[in-house]
């Protein structure tokens, strides 16, 4: 066991040591990254906005340190206890968050990784402590160092490499995200208690004396109009009202200068059709905090209110028509890869 103990601290194949953690254990070394950095500032949301939004902006310059806290395929729920953690270890001043659609499907569970018992404890956990330094499964990453995947930075981003062609990857990705596997736009079902937690977050800043600042990642227009458009926007309509009513949103998605970017070899914008770039990410951080001097697009970046939501899908549906209308041959491709069969559409409102 001493042997066990002395082998994977000195490798350190969670990455916890020399790096910013391993992506695979995200729910585990956040927590403890969290807890070491005391960040003055978080980020929070999904895989999107843990490899898009870079800590390092100038907007931060004077409210240092800042750390991504973001979780891959994080559910409301997640973001909430996350953000709940974040507070409980430091004085929080900022919050930005990013809100996915799916994030709210009522379908959706907690990852492999959650812990309630980890969240609710000051420090590291016994069983955290055993995991990290004393498993077979730490032991056999030491092993097989090409099982270890992907690491974050110190500041809690990460690159994802492509290994294959860019229009391959958006179809395999367009796909995945309508799969059982993934719970994102399969059976999706919207519910008061996901809307009760995001409202819990509001209200704990509120208490707190955080800043929150919302918005709604851009998709690329090929997954927004097959995911919104095509089969839930009844439902996304009453969501997106119902977050506006609890607190404003910054609205990148849509079918707008960025998200429209043909698919090609040659894309700035996108990784895949839910990965925005890190230039992309630049763009948002300007907009949020309104950097005279960064660079920002008429277009990309609408805030809704309670006020002006119903004026703003109206906008956002016109502006998607017309992509559709303007694009037969992407229509077609889409129609092609049959995603709404390889879904369940629930009912449930």
């Amino acid at each position: 066991m001493l042997v066990v103990l002395g082998v994977n601290a000195f490798v350190d194949p969670y990455g916890i040591r020399k790096a910013g953690g391993r992506v695979a254990n995200d729910r585990l070394v956040k927590a403890i990254k969290v807890s070491q950095i005391k960040p003055k500032v978080v980020f929070l949301g999904s895989s999107g906005v843990a490899r898009g939004l870079n800590p390092s902006h100038t907007a931060f310059s004077e409210s240092r340190p800042v750390y991504n806290l973001s979780l891959l395929g994080a559910s409301i729920y997640e973001i909430k206890r996350y953000f709940d953690y974040a507070v409980a270890h430091n004085k929080l001043e900022h919050a930005i968050i990013g809100l996915d659609f799916y994030a709210f499907n009522d379908s959706r569970e907690v990852r492999p990784g959650f812990s309630e018992t980890r969240l609710n404890s000051q420090y590291i956990s016994p069983k955290d402590l055993l995991g990290i330094y004393l498993s077979l499964d730490s032991l056999n990453l030491v092993m097989n160092p090409d099982q270890r995947g992907y690491y974050f930075a110190d500041d809690g981003t990460y690159e994802h490499r492509i290994q294959i062609g860019i229009e391959r990857q958006f179809e395999i990705k367009l796909i995945e995200d309508f799969t059982q596997s993934e719970q994102m736009y399969w059976n999706y079902k919207f519910s008061e208690a996901t809307i009760g937690h995001f409202q819990s977050i509001v209200e704990s800043a509120d208490s707190e004396g955080v800043r929150v600042d919302i918005f709604l990642p851009p998709l690329h227009a090929t997954l927004f109009y097959s995911a919104m458009m095509s089969n839930y926007w009844p439902t996304y309509e009453k969501w997106l009202k119902r977050i506006v009513n609890i607190h404003p949103v910054w609205d990148f998605s849509g079918c707008n200068t960025i998200t429209t970017e043909p698919i090609s070899g040659e894309m700035n914008w996108f990784e895949d059709p839910s990965h925005y770039t890190e230039e992309v990410g630049d763009l948002i951080l300007n907009k949020l905090s309104e950097a005279e001097s960064g660079k920002s697009l008429r277009d990309f970046g609408q805030y809704v209110t309670s006020e002006n939501v119903n004026e703003h899908l109206q906008q956002v549906r016109s502006q998607c028509q017309k992509w559709s209308n303007s694009n037969p041959n992407i229509m077609h491709w889409l129609e092609e890869l049959n995603l709404i069969n390889r879904m369940k559409i629930s009912t449930a409102e």
